[in-house]
């Protein structure tokens, strides 16, 4: 049971859904993913993303996905009629880890690397070695093109050492080595949106 993320394409999740592709529209997507209620037991609901025509999201174990069509220009040019959601097809997909689910949560596939499954920084080597040219996680994120990676959560602070006799606790404003973390979060996008629009 994965979920596989398909640079250019959309998503496979797991059999037996299908394939779900950029471009496809809200009312296609609903079609394509209402027979199967067994393997999405708690249904496809509308949910609100900030700048999009439209969002469906579901859940499979340990995970929430989100499905999200832009809207171009939607909140620039106010005073232009709004296309109908319809006319706006799959763009951006989000895979996040759900903390309310305590089932183990699927394995998100991006070039055969579980994303979620390994500490950050190798997440990163195995996606180089698959020929990806990602900067290091320092931070918590990476961005390459249309692919985003964020970190689980925020980032945990490592208790201060407590100083030895006689000498005093080191400053909090002093760099650290950050903790390994792993990613908990995804979204591809149909297109590159890294550089301004020029159009």
């Amino acid at each position: 049971m994965t979920i596989d993320l398909l640079p250019g394409r959309g998503i496979r999740p797991p059999a037996p859904l299908p394939e779900l592709a950029f471009g496809l529209g809200k009312a296609e997507l609903i079609r394509l993913l209402a027979p199967h209620g067994d393997a999405l037991p708690d249904g496809l609901s509308d949910t609100f993303v900030c700048g999009t025509a439209w969002a469906l999201s579901f859940t499979l174990p340990g995970l929430t996905v989100t499905l999200c069509a832009r809207a171009p220009g939607r909140f620039e040019e106010p005073e232009e009629a709004e296309e109908p959601e319809e006319a706006y097809g799959l763009e951006v997909v989000f895979v996040s880890r759900n903390p309310h689910d305590d089932r183990p949560p699927c394995p998100v596939g991006l070039h055969r690397v579980d994303v979620f499954g390994w500490p950050a920084h190798e997440v990163v080597e195995a996606l180089r070695a698959e020929g990806l040219a990602l900067p290091d996680p320092d931070g918590g994120t990476v961005r390459h093109g249309p692919l985003h990676l964020c970190r689980q959560g925020p980032a945990p602070r490592p208790p201060a050492p407590a100083p030895a006799p006689g000498r005093k606790a080191r400053s909090a404003s002093k760099a650290r080595h950050e903790p390994p973390f792993t990613f908990g979060s995804v979204s591809l996008s149909a297109t590159d949106h890294s550089e301004p629009d020029t159009r």
